[in-house]
């Protein structure tokens, strides 16, 4: 960690990283959970954090249980939530859809392409 002129550069440095593959995915996701924890801890909020399957890409599925739980238990002990936007077969790789510890929170995506689907209730024209 190094002061600078816009602020604390912070490098991590984990052997086989500095492609953007998996190791460099779970950097972000290490980083991300940190911040939620110090501000939940210090200023109490946002009280969320958010993730797509982007930042899964690449990434071995059980890290990505592993990440997945982490993440849920991070955020229920702060009283948050931990938002994932995740492709339903990828996740049900994970074999983590009947963990008590994710199953509150999983919500069905309801999407069709006839006249009355949409995406949540929604059209988007």
């Amino acid at each position: 960690m190094a002061a600078t002129k816009n602020g604390p550069q912070i490098d991590i440095a984990i052997q086989g990283d500095g492609n953007l593959g998996g190791i460099d995915m779970m950097k972000i996701f290490c980083f991300d959970s940190m911040l939620f924890e110090a501000v939940s801890d210090r200023l109490g909020g946002p009280g969320f954090f958010v993730h797509d399957s982007h930042l899964f890409d690449g990434v071995d599925v059980r890290q990505v249980r592993a990440a997945i739980l982490f993440g849920a238990r991070t955020s229920n002990a702060h009283n948050g939530q931990y938002i994932i936007a995740m492709n339903s077969d990828e996740f049900a790789a994970t074999g983590i859809a009947n963990d008590p510890t994710v199953t509150k929170g999983i919500l069905d995506v309801r999407l069709t392409d006839d006249e009355r689907g949409g995406l949540f209730g929604f059209r988007f024209d």
